[in-house]
């Protein structure tokens, strides 16, 4: 394979922060909001133009149920923004919460956004981890952003990552596995939303 070697240059490095956290989804968002919550200075990085990952971005429909038909056996930060999404769907009954509760990712994506920023921590859209530069022998790696600034490092006390796909984690050089034991792993699933169905004649008129 034929390689690029690039040129040497100096990043300008941000190596202020205590904790920061790859990716914007459910769990980086509750990361992040935990960890300025608890008084560390956080920076949340996210590859897209919104928080929620695949609730807002992906489409994914509706939340696996929450309970086990008698309590919320998710709480915390993830049983906040649950019942804030049921609010914006009133018109749903209450035992909903027991079932898969439908999402409004216009909704979701302005709860996420005062989870997080309500927090303390400091959001930044349309950047991505690149690489991970392990530096030398005991010094803290950095890593090295993407986004319209070009490429830019930041150092912090505490990685935390939740790219979903760990790459923060296996760049740096952590053990993982992928798929089964023949590494096949799950087919991605295809969301997709129709507007304007009379759901009424969908589900009472002719099986066609």
């Amino acid at each position: 394979m034929a390689t690029c070697r690039l040129a040497a240059r100096d990043l300008p490095l941000e190596d202020s922060w205590d904790v920061l956290v790859a990716g914007g989804g459910p769990s980086g968002c509750t990361a992040a909001a935990a960890a300025a919550r608890a008084g560390a200075r956080t920076l949340l990085v996210e590859a897209t133009g919104m928080l929620g990952g695949m609730g807002t971005a992906g489409l994914v429909p509706a939340w696996c149920p929450f309970t086990d038909n008698e309590k919320i056996i998710y709480g915390g930060l993830a049983e906040r923004v649950f019942r804030d999404c049921k609010k914006g769907i009133a018109h749903l009954p209450e035992k909903t919460i027991h079932g898969w509760l439908p999402l409004d990712p216009e909704r979701l994506k302005r709860i996420y956004d005062g989870l997080v920023t309500g927090s303390g921590a400091e959001v930044r859209f349309h950047t991505q981890v690149a690489a991970v530069d392990l530096q030398g022998p005991g010094q803290a790696p950095a890593l090295i952003m993407a986004n319209k600034a070009g490429l830019t490092a930041l150092r912090a006390r505490v990685y935390v990552d939740c790219t979903g796909d760990a790459d923060l984690a296996a760049w740096a050089g952590a053990r993982y596995e992928q798929g089964d034991s023949h590494g096949e792993t799950q087919p991605a699933s295809l969301c997709f939303v129709l507007s304007n169905v009379d759901t009424y004649h969908y589900i009472h008129g002719p099986n066609l």
